[in-house]
Parts: structure tokens; sequence; C-alpha cells
């Protein structure tokens, strides 16, 4: 038993003996909440029932809002968002009754959180923003003001609305800085920073922040850290590093994160498609709240088109598309976009494809995305080849290149062969039979996949190689002994 530990459990010892039931029920909660968080849940669990138990003696108590908001939280971890707005608004009513602002805020957020993934997200945020008044006026007891800037910045990440999270983590770190021991509440900071910078581009100080943030939260907050060692595991599969990514995946696993979509994707990248396609499925039928589905489904889509599964990527892009429009988020309505290009492209519709994807990467472009964007205009030089506008094509894969280099992006199998260019699998097939002279047509007969997704895995093969021809991706595989 650590230092706080110890204190808190002789505290609480003190008020039972003096006959302070709440204050001993308060002291007992908030040890097992903080117990739990730290990822001893035995112990913290134990601390909770002593609470409830407590609190159960003492009915009238006010204070047990707290533990109302907290059963909230748990039915909303486990998808009961009935049971979840029943319990938030139990704790609400009894928190305004008596004046308790912290018991307020947090039942007001639960509420919002609800609202939002019921789909009635304007309502949801209006709660939130009004659940965090009392906080940035200082009358929330200071060890739930940490708790609630993380859980609100969660939410803008779950809703992809990066705008609204870039002003959270703001206002975040403003409180931060008044509150210089808060170790736990500056890693939080990082994580959410590492996953902005992430996006923005700034790959190189995301990685620092992520890595520092699972460093200082591993002793105090798992699951925070489990995100922080996600994180990593993202931005060492997007540069192509895929051991670094595989191990990172695993130790977010092993604190508690879901490692999906990651490391499905992960797989996919190795070429082992199947595999990705049965995780991800998996994942879905246990699934069942639309944003926690939306990355999954995402990422299901990608599977789905690199097998030239038209119909179930169709299937799943229709439902990312519903669930996008119905929480008005813009991060899923542009994501929903850019796979809808993706799709059309691949049947031949490549006027419809680049409507879809120019749209896509404007909204990517309004919220500082380099790398969707960059990845959106290698499927526009695709389309635009296939109408005929080469120079339009040739400045997209130009443009496309400069950004991944400046990123680190390689692609590689396992971080350790520059030799390949990080060419996957299905890539090398493809040069493979490009170098025996094959039209695209023979070599989508061959590999059994679409014409237009031939020409995407050469696109592809053009900016990973910095050649601009069939000829040159055949010339540069003959140099580098890969036929």
């Amino acid at each position: 038993m650590d230092e706080y530990a110890a204190a808190s459990a002789e505290l609480h010892r003190r008020l039972l003996a003096e006959e302070r039931p709440v204050e001993a029920a308060l002291v007992a909660f908030e040890l097992g909440y903080t117990e739990v968080v730290r990822g001893r849940a035995e112990v913290g669990i134990g601390w909770m029932a002593r609470a409830r138990r407590l609190f159960a003696e003492v009915p009238e108590a006010p204070e047990r809002g707290l533990l109302l908001a907290a059963d909230a939280q748990g039915a909303l971890s486990s998808g009961d968002l009935r049971a979840a707005g029943r319990l938030a608004r139990e704790a609400l009513a009894l928190g305004e009754e008596h004046g308790l602002a912290t018991v307020v805020a947090l039942s007001r957020f639960l509420c919002g959180c609800v609202a939002v993934h019921e789909g009635r997200t304007e309502q949801g945020l209006r709660d939130v923003d009004e659940a965090m008044l009392p906080v940035q006026a200082g009358e929330v007891a200071p060890e739930w003001v940490g708790l609630l800037y993380c859980d609100t910045m969660s939410l803008c990440f779950e809703l992809r609305d990066l705008p609204r999270a870039q002003r959270w983590t703001t206002l975040t770190e403003r409180w931060c800085e008044g509150h210089t021991p808060a170790v736990l509440f500056t890693g939080i900071c990082r994580v959410h920073r590492a996953q902005l910078r992430m996006v923005h581009g700034e790959w190189d100080r995301a990685e620092e922040e992520a890595r520092q943030a699972a460093t200082d939260l591993e002793p105090l907050d798992v699951g925070v850290a489990g995100e922080a060692h996600y994180c990593l595991g993202e931005l060492h599969r997007l540069r192509g590093d895929l051991a670094a990514a595989d191990a990172a995946y695993r130790r977010a696993h092993e604190l508690g994160r879901d490692p999906l979509p990651g490391l499905a994707l992960l797989c996919l990248h190795r070429g082992r498609r199947q595999v990705a396609a049965s995780v991800l499925d998996a994942a879905l039928a246990a699934q069942t709240r639309p944003l926690l589905r939306a990355p999954l489904l995402a990422a299901r889509v990608e599977v789905c088109l690199a097998g030239d599964d038209l119909r179930g990527a169709t299937a799943h892009l229709d439902e990312l598309s519903r669930t996008a429009d119905a929480h008005a988020s813009p991060g899923w309505q542009a994501e929903a976009l850019r796979w809808r290009g993706a799709l059309l492209l691949v049947r031949d519709r490549p006027a419809e494809a680049v409507r879809a994807l120019r749209e896509s990467q404007v909204r990517w472009r309004r919220m500082d995305a380099p790398y969707q964007v960059c990845r959106i205009g290698l499927d526009l030089a695709v389309a635009y080849e296939a109408l005929g506008d080469r120079d339009t094509a040739r400045r997209e894969r130009d443009g496309a290149a400069a950004v991944l280099e400046r990123l680190g992006v390689t692609d590689g199998l396992d971080g350790s062969a520059p030799d390949r260019a990080g060419l996957t699998p299905r890539e090398l097939e493809v040069v493979a039979a490009v170098a025996d002279g094959s039209s695209n047509r023979q070599v989508a007969g061959a590999l059994h996949i679409s014409e237009r997704t031939v020409a995407r895995h050469l696109a592809n093969i053009y900016v990973k190689t910095g050649v601009a021809s069939r000829t040159g991706a055949v010339t540069w595989a003959r140099d580098h002994g890969l036929l």
C-alpha cells in the first residue's frame, strides 16, 4: 500500500471511530475510485463496496450523488445508455437540490455523454459545455477537475470533433499550469496533445509527448497510459515501423486499451488481410455504440477495398456515413467521404470519385490534417489519370510524396527493410506482374482485383519509390533485387 492509500485508509478508520459515516463513505469512495484508475481493481472494488454500504446506512446524504455518478459512468462504459441516463439524472437532481457543484458537474457531463451517444449531439454538447462552467469557475473539487477535463477531450476525439478537442486541450493545459504537482493531469494533457499533433502532422513531437505520458502515467492511470501506447502504435504504423507498432499495440492491450483498429490495419499492412477482416468483424459484433463502431467501420472498409470486396465495403461505408451524419461528426463525415471516393474509384466512376475525394480533402485540410490530405491525394491522382488529366494527377502525386517524406513515412514491412521502400506484399505482386509486361487489366485478372485497385497500388508504388512510370517502377524493383 502506497503513502496515499495508507493515509486514506487511516483517515477512513478514524472517521468511522468518530461515527462520521458520510465522511468515511466519501474517503472510501475516493480511495476505491483512485485504486481502480491505477489498475488495482480488486482493492478498488472492495473500497467502493464499503462506500456503497456506508451510503446505504445514510440514504439521505446528498454526497451519495458521487456514487450515482460513478454508477452512471460504469453503465455508459458497458453500453447501457438507458441506465446511464437514469442514474446521471438522479445524481443531477440530488446535486442541484443540495447545491453540490461537483456532483452537478459530473452528472450533467454524463447526461451530455449519453445524449451524444444517442445521436442527440447538439443537446449533448450543450450539456457538456454547461457542466464545465463550474469547473472553470473553480467551484468543483480539484480531485475531480482533471477527470472532467480528460473525459471532455476523450468525448471530442470519439466524435472526431478536432476543433473542439483543440480548444479543450488548450483550456486543460492552462488549468494544469496552476496545478504543477498534478502529474496525472499534465500526463493526460500530453496524451491528448500527442493525438492532436499526430493529426496536424507534428509526428516527432507527438511521439515525444506520447512516450513521456506513457512513462509518467503507468503508475497513476493505466487507462490513459494505455491510450498513450496506442498513440505510439499508430505513429509507428503510419511511419512504417511495424515491429515497433506491434510492440506498442501489445503494451496498450496489456494496460486495458483495445488495440483495434490499429492492430488490424497492421495485419493488413503485413499482407494478412483475412486476419484483419476477422478481428474487425469480431469487434463489430461485440460493439453496439455507434461512435465506438465508427473507427472499426472505417478500418473494415479499407480491408474490404484491399480485397476488392465491394459489397462488404458498401455496407460498412453506409453505416459509417449514417453514424457520421447522425452525430454531426466533422472527422467521421470527412472520412466517410474519403472512402466513398475510393469505392467509386474502384467501381470505375472516376468523375464521381473526384467530387467525393475533393470534398473530403477540403474538410480534412480545414482540420489541418496533412497525412489524411495526402493519402486522399494519391486516390485523386488515380482518378485524374482515369479521366486523362495526367498533369493534375502528377501534381497530386508530387504533393503527396513531399508530405510523406516530411512525415518520415516508409510503410516498411518490418521497420528494417529500407530496400523495399515500404512496398506491401500486394504492391510487390503488382510490380512483379507489371514486370512481366502485363497490362493493368491482365494484372487485375491474375490477382483477382479490379483495374482501379491496380492503379491505386501503382500510384502508391510511384510515391514510395520516387519514380513516375510503370517502367521506372520495374527498373527500381530490379535494381533492388525484388524481381
